[in-house]
């Protein structure tokens, strides 16, 4: 049975629970900072001399990765074109606009770095950046239920910051696409890459070919585990050995408009933080500059499974049932409404993201270009220690077109 909230106040989270729950968000210690790739285009490279580059670059995807690195080849001048295959762009930055009275963000929704990263991408001093985050308070309070008991503690430092009425996908669009917009052309899905010849030739599902000199591919990871994409030749062996062997989470996230505020700023379980997924409610509004009660749900991995083999009404009651018991019934007599992004479900994507504990080797090995003439850049195929964030598909963008105009030669 649930507790008051009065009882709740006289608990704590054991601390080992506790240390678990905070290395799920990233803040345990100073170990969990991810290590910073160096800067593609920092000062020594900014000026990289590409004027014997005379090609054409595709790319692949006009997510986070694709679209940043458009965004860079465009300031090099170089002639580039983005084959997405659904009809926005975005990927996994999706965001709703009318749910809330602020952007709520359907999958990436932290800056899980330092402000710095907005400048990195955008990679223009003269450009004044205003986007505004707010990190949480080290009071904050995060409640841990487990066998009918609800512990409460502080949350302690954080690093993970939330984007104040403004979202991944609204600085993308502030500062990066209306400059590639017109490079990108939507609703076309790519079905074989073929590098066997000097020119790389795409083929898409009407059968339209389109020719280039390089490619970087940003598409999600799930496009080449289920072999939607034929490569000619095929890809080199170590690359498909880590595509089979990768280990993708599923995921989901859902919101719920409540009357009143009855939770904390974060509520785990023992299962939050596991070698097969996670799962965590939230508070969405956190920081927000509204009246709105927005709980959300976000979950991966196997800790999806249950939410996401539900939709509509039937979700609905299974999260209130679940709310209910943790908090006396309070969240079905306060629903007023909720939205739900179930990424199994979304067209061309079909998934969340690499695994948190795949082995470091799969991410590195998924960059490595083939041939000097496709290049893989994304939240997956990053040259560094760390994957799954948008921070992560953009330095893996500067990491692709930094070797793309590094070792051409046309």
């Amino acid at each position: 049975m649930a507790i008051s909230p009065e009882k709740r106040r006289l608990q704590t989270i054991p601390r080992r629970q506790f240390i678990k729950f905070c290395s799920f968000l990233g803040i345990a210690s100073s170990t969990a900072l991810t290590t910073a790739s160096c800067d593609i285009f920092s000062p020594s490279t900014k000026t990289l001399d590409v004027s014997n580059f005379k090609g054409k670059v595709i790319i692949i995807g006009a997510g986070a990765a694709g679209m940043a690195a458009g965004h860079l080849l465009s300031q090099q001048g170089i002639d580039f074109q983005i084959i997405e295959a659904s009809s926005s762009h975005g990927g996994r930055m999706k965001r709703d606009a009318t749910f809330a009275d602020f952007p709520l963000p359907l999958g990436a929704e932290w800056l899980h770095a330092t402000e710095s990263e907005f400048s990195k991408i955008v990679n223009d001093d003269s450009v004044k950046i205003n986007i505004k985050t707010q990190p949480y308070n080290s009071q904050d309070k995060v409640e841990f239920y487990e066998d009918g008991r609800l512990f409460v503690e502080n949350l302690g430092r954080d690093r993970d910051k939330k984007f104040i009425d403004s979202s991944w996908l609204d600085f993308y669009e502030q500062y990066i696409v209306p400059g590639i917009i017109d490079q990108i052309v939507f609703d076309t899905e790519i079905i074989s890459i073929n590098y066997q010849d000097p020119k790389v030739i795409l083929k898409d599902s009407t059968g339209n070919k389109y020719t280039a000199d390089k490619v970087i591919f940003t598409a999600p990871l799930l496009v080449l585990k289920d072999k939607k994409i034929t490569f000619i030749p095929e890809l080199p062996s170590n690359k498909q050995n880590v595509i089979a062997s990768a280990q993708i989470w599923i995921g989901i996230k859902v919101f719920f408009e409540f009357g009143e505020k009855f939770y904390p700023t974060f509520l785990s379980f023992p299962d939050s933080e596991t070698l097969e997924g996670q799962r965590l409610y939230y508070d969405a509004a956190y920081g927000q500059n509204t009246e709105k009660n927005i709980l959300g749900l976000f979950a991966v991995g196997k800790q999806a499974q249950a939410y996401i083999s539900k939709s509509g009404e039937k979700l609905k009651d299974f999260i209130l049932a679940e709310l209910d018991e943790i908090y006396d019934g309070i969240p079905s007599k306060a629903y007023i409404n909720h939205i739900e992004q179930n990424w199994v479900n979304e067209a061309f994507i079909n998934m969340a993201y690499l695994s948190d504990f795949a082995p470091e080797k799969i991410s590195s090995i998924l960059a490595e270009s083939i041939q000097n003439k496709v290049f893989f850049a994304g939240e997956a195929y990053t040259k560094e220690d760390d994957w799954g964030a948008v921070h992560n598909a953009a330095r893996a963008a500067r990491d692709a077109v930094h070797e793309l105009l590094s070792t051409t030669s046309i």
